[in-house]
């Protein structure tokens, strides 16, 4: 037997071998395979669980992304309708409307008539229901921000409490105080409330000055005045005569000091006392402390405007400026364009003279180099 021949039998035998172990192995495969199938499934349904919950959780969040996404365009609507001039000025024109209908219902035409009454009252409820509407979008605008804002809580609480009012007869006459949301929309108005409410510490100053006044002159005319029998009893008791004194400080006096002056020649000097300190002192001090505050907040207003002209003037300085610097930019750039151009010219003009690099390479003093293999070719 040649040596071929035993590798030929060799290699059938190896051939076979690995022919067996692939018919045993089959089988044994197929069976792990069945076997391994119910873990594999329950893993797979796992996965498959585990993806749903994922996803769910993914489309929920999604759906309150979408939501709250919605919602803030939603309030951004709200408040570019309620806060647009027009409307503005259509509830500003709603709460004139509706005040002199107030006024004009309180006439005997009016009351008399059930009818007209009745129609009265519905219009008022539509004005209502109006400021309600307006109010609601406010709120959802604002939030619960529109508590930190003095003229939108003023308005909710006027038209809260006339939804209270609407079935008691005696309140219902609370309605008009509707008229003073003018002074939360018009701007002078505004500004004076502004101004008075500046000023209040310093006009706790004077009131008490002035209480003070009050109560030495009621007690000197309830001393001097008390047993005169006059028309009727000015200053019989201490709470009368504050009384009667600030029926005197609105300079209805002389009568009352008249009657006074037919018992005592003299009486007539307590009360010019008593007007010179409270009509032309005390009420001066708080007319100038009112005209003082109201000029500070014309100041303010004037140096809200000139600070506004600066900074439109800082933003045109500035403008210029940045169309300057853009101008340069340009300029830069171009004349970068332009040197990369003649950067790269000068890069490319060698390769584009082939002769010339041919003629370096075949100038090339180095010998020539034979292998062995062409010698073994020759």
């Amino acid at each position: 037997m040649s040596s071929s021949d035993t590798a030929a039998m060799y290699d059938g035998e190896g051939s076979g071998s690995v022919a067996a172990k692939d018919t045993i192995s089959i089988p044994q495969a197929r069976g792990s395979e069945r076997q391994s199938t119910p873990s594999s499934n329950a893993n797979k349904n796992n996965l498959v669980g585990d993806y749903d919950d994922n996803s769910d959780d993914s489309n929920e969040k999604g759906r309150k992304e979408r939501f709250w996404e919605y919602f803030a365009h939603f309030r951004h609507f709200c408040g570019d309708l309620v806060n647009h001039p027009f409307i503005d000025k259509g509830i500003i024109l709603f709460i004139i409307i509706n005040s002199v209908m107030m006024g004009i219902a309180t006439f005997d035409f009016v009351t008399e008539n059930p009818d007209i009454e009745h129609d009265f009252e519905t219009v008022d409820k539509i004005f209502l229901i109006i400021f309600t509407i307006e109010s609601a979008l406010q709120f959802i605008f604002h939030g619960f921000n529109l508590f930190t804002k003095g003229e939108l809580v003023f308005d909710l609480v006027i038209i809260v409490l006339s939804w209270f009012a609407e079935d008691l007869q005696i309140i219902r006459a609370f309605r008009v105080f509707r008229v003073l949301r003018l002074v939360t929309r018009i701007d002078t108005l505004r500004k004076l409330v502004s101004a008075l409410f500046s000023v209040l510490p310093r006009l706790s100053a004077i009131t008490a000055l002035l209480l003070l006044v009050f109560y030495i002159f009621a007690v000197l005319f309830t001393a001097l005045f008390k047993d005169l029998p006059l028309d009727e009893r000015y200053f019989n008791r201490l709470d009368l005569s504050l009384y009667t004194l600030f029926v005197m400080m609105t300079m209805e006096w002389a009568g009352v000091a008249r009657q006074c002056m037919e018992y005592h020649k003299w009486a007539w000097a307590p009360f010019v006392a008593f007007i010179a300190l409270s009509g032309f002192i005390v009420f001066n001090l708080i007319i100038a402390v009112i005209c003082d505050a109201v000029a500070v907040i014309e100041r303010e207003d004037e140096e809200e405007v000139s600070i506004a002209d600066q900074q439109d003037e800082r933003v045109d300085e500035l403008s210029k400026k940045i169309e300057g610097l853009l101008k340069n930019q340009r300029e830069l750039q171009a004349t970068l364009d332009l040197l990369s151009k003649e950067l790269y010219n000068l890069q490319v003009t060698p390769s584009e003279n082939p002769t010339s690099a041919n003629i370096t390479n075949n100038s090339d003093p180095s010998p020539l180099k034979i292998t062995s293999t062409q010698v073994g070719t020759y």
